[in-house]
């Protein structure tokens, strides 16, 4: 019992010093150390390599858009049909006048360039920047010249396709100029600001001489218009200042005339028709005349059918009063002349014949018999033709 009372209550005693020895810190390793010298060194040689070929890439890019230090050889490049500068890069590039098309379709879309080129050759060099090169495309000049002839009546969608069918110019700068750019002359000042459309009946139908390129495109409407203010002479002003008619009433009753009359000799007849009509407004309101209802829906010949004749355009003259809005085509000389000096008499009506010529009516019910006539004839016609 003591020796267990004595083990009880017996305190533990203190560990010697030699059994736990003190802890110190442990040394880094050198091997850990060395290898993180040695990622700081790859990540910056890493950078800087990154940063040479960046630098390098810059250049070579630079030197391409701006021409810096490039070769001086002439290549002959052919632009197909229908073709803008994006399409046009990776020829540009497959030719050596680029380095790199990727960059100059991303110069072209920065800048906002991208514009129709004219099918043809062109001479560009690999010294020239981007900026010369597309001005070099887009705004040709030339020294050759065409030929074409606008016949009288067209529209001006009509000598449009026309241009862009002898290749003169590319159809975004015939647009440009046609509708956006606002010509100085006197006689369209009252027909501002431009808009698609507003030089109908005044680029004169005629023979001309043109250059082939886009920045020529200007002076080639400048030439029609300064035809038409040389045409529109002091005789038809007159007529005009007799009519009490001003300059677009003359000019759209001509456009209606050289649409309507297919003989010289009844341009003045069809010219008293208009203005009998328009004369007695309360009687005949509608002046009814098919190729200006044709003009509204975009058309320059066809038959009409009834959902035609009902179309809310406002050149629609079988609904709306007097005449309309403008000119429906370019009219030549003798239209001008005719509507300037229309023909005196009571007629009121006309209906077409097979050659070309009309029967013109002063009344509803002879109009009638004239319409019977008309249609026998051109029955007659088809049968004779259908036969051969």
């Amino acid at each position: 019992m003591d020796n267990m009372d004595n083990n009880v209550n017996q305190e533990p005693q203190a560990s010697s010093p030699q059994s736990n020895p003190p802890a110190y810190p442990r040394r880094r390793s050198r091997r850990v150390k060395n290898s993180g010298c040695a990622g700081t060194m790859v990540y910056v040689i890493a950078v800087l390599g990154v940063s040479i070929v960046l630098s390098l890439a810059a250049i070579f890019i630079a030197n391409d858009v701006f021409a810096f230090v490039k070769d001086n050889a002439v290549k002959e490049i052919t632009v197909a049909e229908n073709t803008d500068l994006l399409e046009l890069a990776d020829q540009l590039d497959d030719e050596g006048v680029i380095s790199y098309g990727t960059i100059f379709k991303l110069y072209v879309r920065v800048k906002g360039d991208n514009a129709g080129v004219l099918a043809g050759s062109y001479a560009l060099n690999p010294n020239m920047d981007y900026g010369q090169i597309i001005d070099t495309l887009v705004n040709m000049s030339s020294t050759e010249t065409t030929t074409i002839t606008i016949p009288e009546g067209y529209t001006v969608a009509q000598i449009k396709q026309l241009l862009l069918d002898e290749h003169v110019c590319t159809e975004d700068a015939l647009d440009e100029e046609l509708n956006n750019y606002a010509f100085r002359h006197d006689f369209l000042q009252s027909e501002l600001p431009a808009e698609e459309g507003w030089l109908e009946g005044y680029l004169f139908p005629d023979t001309y001489e043109i250059y082939k390129g886009n920045s020529t495109v200007r002076n080639t409407i400048n030439t029609m218009l300064n035809n038409f203010d040389d045409k529109y002479d002091e005789e038809i002003q007159a007529g005009a200042e007799a009519l009490d008619r001003t300059m677009h009433e003359i000019v759209t009753v001509a456009s209606l005339i050289e649409r309507e009359a297919r003989v010289d000799e009844e341009r003045a007849t069809i010219a008293g028709v208009i203005y009998n009509r328009l004369n007695n407004a309360s009687s005949f309101p509608y002046l009814q005349i098919d190729a200006s209802v044709l003009y509204g829906l975009g058309r320059v010949s066809g038959t009409l059918s009834e959902e035609d004749l009902n179309s809310s355009s406002p050149y629609n003259l079988y609904l709306h009063e007097g005449l309309p809005p403008g000119p429906i085509c370019n009219p030549g000389y003798a239209s001008l002349y005719a509507a300037a000096y229309p023909e005196e008499h009571n007629y009121y009506y006309y209906v077409a014949m097979p050659d070309g010529t009309h029967l013109f009516a002063n009344s509803y019910e002879e109009h009638q018999a004239n319409i019977a006539a008309s249609d026998a004839a051109q029955a007659a016609a088809a049968a004779e033709g259908s036969d051969e």
